[in-house]
């Protein structure tokens, strides 16, 4: 996972969106909210499937998916301010 995230990560949106990234690891947001105890085992679960997980963080654009170019992936992040 470490790698994928080193590889495919898209930075600018991670630096600019820390907080929703950390509610989405904490189960905080709206679409997945669950109770602090159960944020474990909700990740054991979803990191024994990997590519489930994978997938998660490319629909929430957190992770560029594996044939984007250059072009692709700047046009995704032209909304985003420095």
């Amino acid at each position: 996972m470490i790698r994928i995230v080193r590889e495919r990560g898209n930075w600018p949106l991670i630096r600019r969106s820390k907080k929703q990234l950390r509610d989405f690891i904490l189960c905080r947001n709206d679409i997945n909210r669950k109770c602090l105890l159960w944020v474990p085992f909700y990740w054991i679960g979803l990191l024994k499937g990997l590519d489930m997980l994978v997938w998660r963080l490319e629909t929430f654009g957190f992770l560029f998916q594996t044939d984007s170019t250059a072009e692709q992936r700047s046009r995704l992040n032209r909304y985003i301010e420095p």
